[in-house]
């Protein structure tokens, strides 16, 4: 699970994301993958990585 965690924290990175952006909300919402969706559904409108991947 870890490594799908980094997967996505990289991807978002090198889509723009600011690193502040994925501190902040992983610091209120924990270091989870559903943090990160969370960020890709609210920037991108996909529920996750895969679906991101594939658009």
């Amino acid at each position: 699970m870890d490594k799908k965690i980094a997967e996505t924290w990289d991807y978002l990175l090198e889509l723009g994301v600011n690193e502040d952006v994925l501190k902040t909300v992983t610091n209120i919402n924990g270091y989870n993958i559903e943090s990160l969706n969370d960020i890709i559904y609210a920037k991108f409108g996909y529920h996750d990585l895969e679906q991101l991947k594939n658009s």
